[in-house]
């Protein structure tokens, strides 16, 4: 029965996701409970097969245009594929935290007191195009306009005291570091808020309800209403009762609750599924919400009942604004089947009726043009919009781009733009707008984007980023420099690839940024990847890069491995369908193996004998010990069937001693070969029930195997025929992508091990 719940509210969510795709799969209720990822994954590809996507993008009449919610699902795909069953693309009934907490309670809830971990960032970023996170939305104190609150998609609440100069996380260890909503209430001189929990707008993380905090966000309670991360609700909009701060509403994708005492109980008001739900600024018992599907909705008895008082067939995503300035006045941004602009509405009755203003035909403010010139956007994922509490007739819409209006929403002008000026016309601003919040009554401008923060005082003539000090980047994978101390580059979701050499952080590459490595040698020499395996290279630390990927034909995974060889740092591997070698660094590829079919997503090379090299797609291992010219499958006796490989490594003196993680919530984490793979040993006792995502030796400890094991929540240690430990003191409540460990083999207490996180940036 859990499956099926945690199922439908994953079709739920999806039901915004640009729809085309979807309308191929189920469409009643009782048979969406049934959908599996291989589901999901089917439906998607068939829809966009015609249009031969490659990389994100396909031409229509000549034009190269962006395939809608491409990446967003990509990601989606990226992070679940490895922890379904594998077999039959069964979502898992239990979440990481969830299996975490049966790990606490079998240890006597001792938490772990190894590790001693610090956070390496990134936390500065030059704005504009540059970002460090994705933000979800923003909250005020109502007595100090220096003290805020936001919150991020993974990477939990912060907060500022000085006006977005330095920001301090404050819910690290809240059993869900998404946040989606943020109210913020004085209470005797201290700010007492509720936190909406999860990611509304890409699921990077499910909610756990609404959590309270009455000192300012120092500790944390649950709320009367409380969920399980594997339940898969999400949280679209919370919002307190100006009149009466014991009334609270919230808008999830189970329909609307309500609380009349301060979150202590929760009743259930509506089954609609409102995507924003907003008060009339001068009549809190009128309240006006909006759909997925293109439905605007009233009430005027405090949510007791809904009316649909105007639909738009061609309508999905929606978004609410109402000025102080003038109640009367409401508007409606809407997007989209392609989830470009449908259009904007305006009612001047209080909601009772609407009239079209402006049209998505006109002009696609959602799409990634200057002049909206395109027909697409990302409608379903990034969409939001705010009227100046001062002045009705100005708002701001944001979606890719953030677009202004002075009369009404009858005509806009772009006023940032993601990655240039647009002729003077706009400031150069992180892309993807989830949330536009005006601060305390002013017309001061706060927006969240995939990137941060930014704020504008002078109506979005100049924009300034305030993310500096948030760390909530999602990093996928990192590089370690062994040739100097201080030198480590990070592939981060939406905000590329980044170094960091003594300290401090740049960017190097744009996009996603995916795995990387520095050569051992020279840490001039560095690598960095996009998606699907375009691998670039520098020479003198990212001053300039060529791309090294271009003559290897296809393409690769989402996140492709490739590494250095760890005895001739010339040669160079990486997975496509196949694995390919260079002799060059990169200049030119040979195929050293034939099988074909499924991507790699894991690699690895043997330190003390190059010939050995083992590579693996989700379920299938592979080796040779000859340097390509023969391959053995070694998966048998590794449990493929019910959990996923995710990494592979090599004892760094022993060719034939590997160890493979699996990402499954089960007993399955960690297993060991001594004999090149012929026969395969179950080493996870003392590892929480979690997906182990990497394992990595310390070749420093010449005594014994010493393993670390990076997981769901948290990092692992086992040494020799030891269990694992915990050996995570300090790190947050987040998924740990990778382990990678800088050797000072002259003084071996300077050696440090360092994660990547998916929400909270590096950790050492």
């Amino acid at each position: 029965m859990l499956l099926s719940v945690i199922l439908l509210l994953i079709s739920t969510q999806f039901s915004a996701f640009s729809q085309e795709w979807k309308e191929s799969l189920p469409q009643d209720r009782e048979a969406q409970s049934q959908l599996t990822f291989f589901d999901y994954q089917k439906a998607f590809n068939d829809y966009w097969e015609p249009f031969n996507v490659e990389e994100g993008y396909y031409t229509i009449n000549g034009e190269k245009k962006k395939a809608a919610g491409w990446k967003q699902f990509k990601r989606w795909e990226w992070y679940w594929e490895s922890r379904v069953n594998p077999v039959t693309g069964e979502f898992p009934e239990v979440s990481a935290m969830e299996r975490f907490d049966e790990y606490l309670k079998a240890n006597g809830n001792q938490r772990s007191v190894s590790g001693n971990w610090t956070s390496m960032g990134p936390s500065s970023s030059t704005g504009g195009y540059a970002g460090i996170g994705r933000l979800n939305c923003i909250g005020f104190s109502p007595t100090d306009n220096n003290r805020f609150y936001v919150g991020a998609a993974a990477g939990g609440i912060w907060k500022t005291t000085d006006g977005g100069s330095t920001w301090t996380a404050i819910g690290d260890d809240n059993a869900a570091l998404g946040v989606s909503d943020i109210i913020v209430v004085d209470n005797a001189g201290t700010d007492e808020i509720y936190m909406a929990t999860g990611d509304r707008d890409a699921s990077d993380t499910y909610s756990v309800g609404v959590l309270k905090s009455t000192d300012g966000g120092s500790t944390w309670t649950t709320t009367g209403l409380s969920w399980t991360q594997s339940q898969a609700y999400l949280i679209n909009r919370l919002l307190m009762d100006p009149n009466n701060n014991s009334i609270l509403y919230a808008a999830t994708n189970g329909g609307l609750y309500k609380t009349t005492n301060g979150g202590t109980s929760w009743s259930q008001i509506s089954t609609t599924v409102f995507k924003d739900i907003e008060f009339n600024t001068s009549n809190s018992a009128m309240l006006f919400g909006s759909s997925g599907w293109g439905d605007i909705y009233r009430s005027t008895n405090s949510g007791s009942s809904w009316t649909i008082v105007h639909s738009e067939s061609g309508g999905r995503n929606t978004r609410i604004a109402v000025s102080a300035d003038n109640s009367s006045n409401v508007y409606v941004v809407m997007a989209n089947s392609s989830s470009g602009l449908h259009g904007i509405y305006k009612s001047t009755n209080s909601g009772l009726t609407y009239t079209e203003v402006f049209s998505g035909s006109t002009t696609n403010m959602l799409d990634w043009a200057c002049d909206g010139s395109g027909s697409g956007g990302q409608g379903w994922y990034d969409l939001c919009l705010a009227a100046d509490p001062n002045d009705a007739d100005v708002l701001f819409v944001g979606g890719v781009n953030t677009w202004k209006s002075v009369d009404g929403g009858s005509s806009w002008n772009i006023t940032n733009h993601w990655s240039g000026t647009c002729g003077g016309q706009a400031t150069t601003v992180h892309a993807d707008k989830h949330y536009l919040e005006f601060q305390n009554g002013t017309s001061t401008l706060f927006e969240c984007n995939d990137g941060g923060v930014y704020k504008t005082s002078n109506g979005g003539n100049s924009w300034t980023d305030i993310s500096n000090s948030l760390v909530i980047s999602q990093i996928y994978r990192i590089g370690v420099a062994q040739s100097v101390s201080n030198d480590v580059i990070c592939g981060l979701q939406d905000n590329g690839t980044k170094n960091q050499e003594n300290g401090i952080w740049d960017d190097v590459i744009g996009g996603d940024g995916m795995d990387c490595a520095i050569d051992p040698n020279n840490a001039n020499i560095q690598y960095g990847e996009l998606y699907y395996g375009n691998i670039k290279k520098t020479t003198n630390h990212w001053f300039s890069y060529v791309t090294i990927s271009d003559n290897i034909p296809g393409s690769g995974a989402w996140v492709t491995p490739y590494v250095i060889d760890p005895n001739n740092s010339q040669v160079l591997y990486v997975g496509y369908d196949d694995l390919f070698k260079s002799t060059n660094q990169g200049s030119s590829w040979t195929q050293i193996s034939s099988w074909g079919g499924s991507k790699l997503k894991s690699l690895a090379v043997a330190a003390s004998n190059s010939q050995y090299i083992y590579t693996a797609t989700n379920t299938t291992l592979y080796k040779t010990a000859n340097g390509g010219t023969s391959w053995t499958d070694i998966s048998s006796g590794l449990p493929v069937f019910s959990s996923n490989i995710t990494f592979i490594s090599v004892k760094h003196d022993d060719p034939n001693t590997i160890w493979v993680s699996l990402s499954g919530f089960n007993s399955e984490g960690v297993y060991q070969s001594t004999n090149g793979g012929s026969s395969w040993t179950n080493i996870s006792t003392g590892l929480p029930q979690l997906p182990v995502n990497c394992v990595i030796q310390n070749r420093q400890n010449t005594t014994v195997s010493e393993l670390y094991a990076a997981t769901d929540v948290g990092v692992y240690v086992k040494v020799g025929t030891a269990n694992w430990t915990a050996f995570y003191t300090g790190l947050p409540n987040v998924p740990v992508n990778e382990v990678e460990i800088y050797y000072d083999d002259v003084v071996t207490s300077n050696s440090k091990i360092r994660a990547a996180t998916y929400g909270r940036g590096l950790w050492e």
